[in-house]
């Protein structure tokens, strides 16, 4: 009797051990990161009919919604850094089954470049791409990157953390117009976010690639004479003159150019073109001399000096031959 008492009860729990066990418990979405400040909404569901409790444990205050095999969790705002939680089923007289879930608390601002204005043409500039608020769990995480790229090539990056930067000499040509990207990576668990930034860059310049010219460099009575002034710089460069005579003299081309329909005497000398902008300043000269007149600031200190020198030898000679052995 005993024997077959045991087979019976051999039998029985070939069944129920399996029913007992068969309770299956799910968290979902399957989120695994919510930023720090906002809501969290989760739901848990249960796969047995014979469960006599649902229920969450969770360290901060929540609103709660059930239903037949669910219960949802939702909290207006997540405010600690550290958020365990677990959804746990009773069922049977004894039998409890959980399931637990990490979360993790981040901030990650979208990252900004800088600078945000211009750069100045041929100095050492910085562009620095920073993220204002990282932070995972409390605290600046180690799986995170941040990189500095152009035109898909990378400038600079850096890992663990909030920033970087790019040191470099701008060239106006090169430079101005082109689009630098900033990347930030951020790796929470098996989940990846990713923020960008764009910013083009503006290049400013003082003049610079300065020239004059004229159409003569010397020239007769009643000759026509232009004089041309050009450079490069941005914003565009203003011109102005500094001329031998401003009589009879015409400017046009943004004031670069310089005409004289009838040149006379008077107008011999040196031109001199004047180059601004709110970045800095240049210029450049050229002398025009009226044909039959030298150049006395040039040529007469050299005549002088020629003649000074030849008397010198010249009496260094008669003395040497005049002076008796």
């Amino acid at each position: 009797m005993t024997t077959v008492l045991l087979q019976i009860m051999a039998v029985l729990l070939v069944f129920w051990v399996p029913t007992m066990h068969s309770c299956e418990v799910s968290i979902h979405p399957k989120v695994n990161a919510v930023m720090f400040g906002a809501s969290l909404n989760l739901t848990c569901t249960v796969s047995c009919n014979n469960y006599t409790e649902l229920r969450w444990e969770v360290a901060l205050p929540f609103m709660l919604k059930k239903g037949d095999g669910w219960i949802n969790l939702y909290i207006t705002s997540v405010t600690e850094w550290a958020l365990p939680l677990s959804c746990l089923v009773n069922y049977g007289d004894f039998n409890q089954t959980y399931t637990r879930k990490v979360i993790y608390v981040y901030e990650f601002s979208t990252p900004v470049i800088y600078p945000v204005s211009e750069v100045l043409n041929d100095h050492l500039e910085k562009i620095v791409c920073n993220i204002s608020s990282l932070k995972v769990r409390g605290s600046i995480p180690s799986h995170s990157n941040i990189s500095l790229s152009r035109d898909g090539k990378i400038l600079n990056s850096s890992h663990g953390k909030p920033s970087v930067e790019y040191n470099f000499v701008p060239n106006l040509e090169h430079d101005d117009g082109a689009e630098i990207l900033c990347q930030a990576n951020l790796l929470l668990g098996s989940q990846v976010l990713r923020k960008n930034a764009n910013q083009t860059l503006k290049v400013v310049a003082s003049p610079y690639n300065v020239s004059i010219s004229a159409t003569h460099v010397t020239y007769k009575v009643d000759a026509k004479i232009v004089v041309t002034c050009n450079a490069t710089g941005k914003p565009n460069p203003e011109y102005s003159w500094e001329l031998p005579s401003k009589v009879n003299v015409e400017f046009s081309n943004s004031n670069r150019t310089v005409t004289i329909n009838s040149a006379k005497e008077f107008h011999n000398g040196t031109y001199r073109c004047l180059i601004h902008n709110i970045y800095g300043k240049n210029s450049a000269q050229i002398d025009i001399v009226f044909e039959g007149k030298s150049r006395n600031w040039v040529i007469a200190p050299v005549i002088t000096m020629l003649v000074l020198g030849a008397i010198i030898i010249g009496g260094v000679v008669y003395f040497c031959r005049t002076r008796p052995l």
